[in-house]
């Protein structure tokens, strides 16, 4: 199966916009001939980070994931994936 990376950067960039919007760092990378991903940072404790990926599965559904294999959601519920990195991500009395 071939992905359009646009695609994928178009799924990402509406998951930024969500998380930032709880106050978290979030940028997409797209280096040429790497896989497209989202880089997300909790501002109140920079050490707390991770990497997020979309993709679709073997039925063509598009979802967010961990790099280990851990679905986040699916990209058609940002708020959900929000609250599942938040929660990844959330330092001690968030």
């Amino acid at each position: 199966m071939v992905i359009d990376s646009q695609q994928v950067v178009e799924h990402l960039e509406k998951l930024a916009a969500e998380l930032e919007n709880r106050r978290f760092a979030a940028r997409v990378r797209a280096s040429h001939g790497r896989t497209p991903h989202l880089q997300v940072i909790n501002l109140a404790a920079p050490i707390m980070s991770e990497t997020v990926f979309a993709a679709p599965d073997s039925d063509g559904a598009w979802a967010f994931h961990f790099p280990w294999p851990q679905l986040i959601a699916l990209v058609d519920d940002i708020p959900a994936a929000a609250d599942r990195i938040e929660r990844v991500l959330a330092e001690v009395g968030r």
